[in-house]
């Protein structure tokens, strides 16, 4: 066991002694809070020790004292706060202060710094009480449940992402094992998988980052298999989340999903309790919704006699000369040691074993075109029990090459860079041709290409015209492919730029996010029907009549309450948010919403350019289209200056 810094006895040993004698307590209880888009969760053992987990965002206090006071707690022995977002950490000062005040002994983080206000008084309001988490402590609380930090700071993995950083603590008592990590990603930054020698099999994933695509990753899941899954997560979020992709993954991997509040319903669903005597079994409760639930470290007596699951959503994809097939993990009582697969040629033979895996997907190879093949696939365990097939029956194509773009109908600047993309089935180099005037001559683009890299750059022509196709050839002539339509060539869209960007609004009101527009031209455009995109939807289109003078700026903000007064040109989006990620996003301005809509502009931005409250990133030199990024206080005084130059005088 780990001793904490500046206490005066080891924690195991000061929080065994403490346990409060709580009414009703007798059993491990985990909370999940209904706080809306944040998270807080509040752990108490059966012996009366307290541990909470993150604080929400600011104004949570009051709901986390109630909810403590309810079960009798009146001392918080130790707090983890898994990183310094202001929706995991704004309210945990609260729940120390005031009248009705639950003291916290000692509070646990990942260490550092972090440039937002919420920080800053969380650092001041803990001092002498405030410990750095480390990867590998372990803590008893009351000598009967078990925390273990599994990660913190990212686990060496370097990253600029604070949500990267994330303390992760497994939870143990008896045969149940909980996992609480805040906003942990799975990408870009991979801190799952740093996880996965040392986490198991859970019954409780307190779901990371609200359901985020970025996060809950297939080889986490594949590892843990929770029985259930909590999302703390507000129903009026901005953010997407719980996204499908998330709650896909949960679902494939039959995990029960529990949720604090449904955006999709628009519900606040309440608290999300977990109650449990012993460890062997526990039941799950929600208002009036309640399920019970075995741990999967209670075994029956005797040999295993139980068959694993039939794997499932087999799928397959067929090449001429292959296929490859997966599937979702098979569960079992013990565990799933691999995989029989067997083939079945129509009209040939019947089922023989192709071959045995440990991983769920297979590659079947030397098979010859134009067959049908069907497959079994079952689960088999170490005592032999073996699963319920799986079938899939799929035919080997004929070798053929497909032109995948440009298809038809696109618009493509003349002298930019474009990707053409194709599927080679049976063959292994192909030719790309080109033809301004809809196929009456072609000129060779390139010749001999490797077909399985599926893409080759090409820089567009200088020459417009609305009549261009692209053309592609097996080296011997045998198949070909053209687009399906013509697309255009086109002359470059007027200079219009991103050239200062908000993503960390002050305080908590997205409203405050806002992007700049500075027309660079020399004459007034027309952006009427342009559309501003983040990196997963269109967020603002710009309605009839809207012309930018040159040299002029227009700023749009997230809501029409985030606009400071007297800025000058700005609007709200019109979808009602921008939806900027504080851990990084892309901004995009196009010329409309089709699908043949010009880029004008574009910037990704990473977590570091977003990790300062109120302060913006902006074009050096300002208002130039060849400007680089850097932070608005770089330029100036100000942190921001939305509409106007970057020392706040007009455009």
């Amino acid at each position: 066991m780990r001793t904490p810094p500046r206490l005066p006895f080891r924690l195991s040993l000061l929080l065994s002694l403490l346990c409060p004698l709580l009414a009703g307590a007798q059993q491990l209880r985990f909370t999940t809070l209904d706080i809306g888009q944040g998270d807080s969760a509040v752990l108490v053992t059966p012996g009366g020790c307290a541990v909470l987990f993150d604080g929400g965002p600011t104004g949570s206090g009051g709901t986390i004292k109630a909810y403590l006071k309810q079960l009798g707690v009146t001392r918080i022995d130790m707090a983890f706060v898994s990183h310094m977002h202001a929706d995991h950490m704004g309210g945990i000062d609260e729940v120390d202060v005031g009248t009705d005040a639950v003291p916290i002994t000692a509070v646990y983080d990942h260490g550092g710094a972090y440039d937002s206000n919420t920080f800053r008084d969380y650092d001041t309001h803990f001092a002498g009480r405030r410990n750095t988490a480390h990867q590998g402590d372990t803590f008893s609380l009351c000598g009967e449940v078990t925390l273990k930090v599994l990660a913190s700071n990212g686990n060496g993995v370097p990253t600029d992402d604070e949500n990267a950083k994330s303390v992760v603590v497994k939870v143990t008592y008896g045969d149940f094992d909980a996992l609480v990590g805040g906003d942990l990603t799975a990408t870009p930054d991979d801190i799952e998988s740093t996880l996965l020698q040392q986490v198991g099999e859970l019954e409780l994933y307190k779901v990371h980052h609200h359901g985020s695509r970025y996060s809950s990753g297939n080889a986490f899941l594949d590892k843990t298999v929770p029985l259930v899954s909590f999302i703390s997560v507000g129903r009026d979020n901005t953010y997407g989340h719980p996204t499908r992709e998330c709650l896909d993954r949960l679902t494939a991997h039959h995990s029960d999903i529990w949720q604090t509040e449904d955006p999709a319903t628009n519900l606040e669903l309440g608290h999300i309790q977990l109650r449990s005597l012993d460890g062997a079994t526990f039941v799950v409760e929600q208002g009036t919704r309640s399920v019970s639930y075995t741990s999967r470290g209670t075994q029956p007596p005797g040999p295993d006699t139980e068959r694993p699951t039939s794997p499932r959503s087999l799928a397959g994809s067929a090449v001429p000369d292959s296929i490859e097939l997966s599937w979702i993990p098979s569960l079992d009582n013990v565990g799933v040691v691999g995989y029989r697969v067997y083939r079945s040629v129509e009209g040939v033979t019947g089922y023989r074993l192709a071959g045995t895996t440990t991983t769920p997907g297979f590659v079947d190879l030397g098979l010859a075109p134009r067959n049908t093949y069907s497959y079994q696939v079952l689960a088999f365990d170490a005592a032999g029990n073996s699963s319920m097939p799986a079938s899939i029956t799929l035919r080997t194509p004929v070798p053929r090459v497909t032109l995948t773009s440009p298809d038809g109908g696109e618009r493509w600047v003349r002298g930019s860079t474009h990707t053409l993309t194709w599927i080679a089935l049976g063959y292994t180099r192909v030719n790309l041709d080109f033809t301004a005037d809809n196929g009456v001559t072609w000129t060779s683009i390139a010749t001999g290409l490797d077909a399985s890299t599926g893409s080759h750059a090409w820089k567009v022509p200088d020459s417009p015209t609305t009549w261009a196709r692209v053309r592609i050839r097996d080296v011997d002539g045998k198949s070909s492919d053209v687009s399906t339509g013509p697309f255009s060539i086109t002359e470059p869209p007027p200079r219009v730029i991103f050239n200062e960007i908000l993503a960390n609004e002050p305080g908590s009101a997205t409203s405050g996010e806002f992007v700049e527009l500075v027309n660079t031209e020399s004459t007034s455009v027309d952006i009427s029907g342009w559309v501003i995109l983040d990196a997963t939807a269109a967020r603002h289109v710009f309605p009839a009549n809207t012309v930018l003078g040159a040299g002029k700026a227009i700023a749009v903000f997230s809501g029409a309450s985030g606009i400071p007064p007297g800025t000058p040109n700005a609007v709200a989006a019109s979808t009602g948010t921008l939806s900027l990620n504080n851990g990084g996003d892309t901004v995009t301005l196009m010329t409309s919403t089709a699908s043949s809509a010009v880029t004008v502009d574009t910037y990704t931005y990473s977590g570091t350019q977003a990790s300062r409250d109120g302060v913006s990133i902006n074009r050096n030199p300002d208002a130039t289209s060849t400007g680089s990024f850097v932070f608005h206080t770089a330029l100036s005084s100000l942190g921001a200056s939305p509409g106007t130059r970057v020392d706040g005088s007009a455009f």
